[in-house]
């Protein structure tokens, strides 16, 4: 059994959702994967093992420029499943 989490999936997640239609391409189940893979692999794991851990790494998170972060690999990896999307 998995006892550990990147934190970061649901942070990226988060952000999608709050992003919505302004990433300006399509969010089918498939369009939503891609663009999540292609940000998480441009930006740095947060895993965790406890709630402590979590908690603590979700504080971090809220960090401006973090959050910043996140937002722009969201988007350039938006822009990359909108040229070349796999539906």
């Amino acid at each position: 059994m998995k006892q550990y989490e990147n934190m970061m999936e649901g942070i990226v997640e988060e952000e999608m959702e709050s992003l919505g239609d302004s990433l300006g391409c399509c969010m089918c189940e498939q369009c939503r994967s891609d663009i999540a893979a292609h940000a998480l692999n441009h930006l740095p794991p947060r895993y965790v093992v406890t709630r402590a851990g979590g908690a603590i790494s979700k504080a971090d998170s809220l960090r401006i420029q973090h959050h910043t972060d996140v937002r722009t690999a969201i988007m350039l990896a938006a822009q990359v499943v909108k040229e070349f999307p796999r539906h």
